[in-house]
């Protein structure tokens, strides 16, 4: 399970420097989203991500394409937001800066015009994003923090210390590929319905979530095998059921169609087709997606 932060005090804020000393020490040790960059075909990461990721492709080979699928509902998931007027953004779990951020897609479907706050509990996650938005110029309207969505009190205080965020207006919330990071079933459904609360009407949530639910039994050992491998990383995985996954999302009003589906599957109306699935089964894609209205 990832340990919260139990310090006391504000969550720290990134400096240059800081972030130049976390990249520098952060070579000897897997980290998941620079093993999920490799997936994608990016190039943060180094030799230890890619010798893991490669071990875990040779027990699924699926992943490369899965990992695609999971970013591709994460841009659906922000235009569908942009096209109900949302413009403001909390990305909790953001991981590694790879192509297709969300600032990058907001700026592509509302030019000018989006904020975005992103989070990761690993501290080199931040540091990548902020040198990265700093050498982009574009911290004005997007701010990495470093904090633990479990740490829900102390992180969406430094949210609002942004100045980024305001509460008057609908927030979207994204937790993509997040919360099968966190084990303890009661932990993760306090935090998640802490930033529910936080939000104002119209706000949005979306999540997608490991999960084996419906899958044939010899893809459900293949998974759960590398599930169990992520221990070696920062963060260990879990798998979650639709039914679980639902709860999530308390009682804000699901999208339905296409309600909790496979990644390639949740494609509301009104969006740019980007995913053809073909004659590929939708579970090999090994996530599940939601997103849903705050009444």
């Amino acid at each position: 399970m990832r340990r919260m932060t139990t310090l006391d005090g504000p969550v720290p804020t990134l400096s240059k420097e800081v972030a130049d000393r976390l990249l520098a020490e952060s070579t000897s040790k897997v980290h998941e989203g620079r093993a999920y960059d490799y997936y994608l075909g990016g190039n943060s990461n180094y030799a230890v991500d890619r010798a893991f990721a490669q071990e875990q492709i040779a027990r699924l080979p699926d992943i490369p394409w899965a990992a695609r699928q999971n970013r591709r509902f994460l841009r659906r998931a922000v235009q569908h937001m942009i096209n109900q007027g949302i413009r403001q953004f909390v990305d909790i779990g953001s991981g590694l800066p790879t192509e297709g951020n969300v600032h990058q897609l907001a700026e592509q479907y509302a030019p000018g015009e989006c904020r975005v706050v992103y989070i990761d509990h690993d501290p080199v996650a931040s540091a990548h994003g902020y040198l990265l938005l700093q050498a982009g110029g574009q911290l004005a309207r997007n701010r990495p923090i470093n904090g633990d969505v479990l740490d829900h009190r102390r992180l969406w205080q430094a949210i609002l210390d942004t100045g980024l965020i305001d509460l008057d207006r609908p927030v979207g919330l994204l937790l993509v590929a997040l919360l099968h990071f966190v084990a303890d079933d009661a932990l993760a459904n306090e935090s998640v319905a802490y930033y529910r609360d936080k939000v104002p009407p119209g706000s949005q949530l979306a999540i997608s979530h490991a999960s084996v639910d419906g899958m044939p039994q010899a893809a459900i050992e293949a998974l759960q095998a590398v599930l169990k491998n992520y221990k070696r990383a920062t963060s260990s995985a879990h798998a979650r059921d639709r039914a679980q996954v639902k709860e999530f999302f308390g009682d804000w009003t699901l999208l339905d169609p296409p309600g909790i589906a496979w990644t390639p599957d949740w494609s509301p109306e009104g969006l740019e087709e980007d995913s053809i699935v073909g004659d590929v089964e939708s579970y090999r894609s090994q996530v599940i997606a939601g997103l849903a209205t705050k009444p």
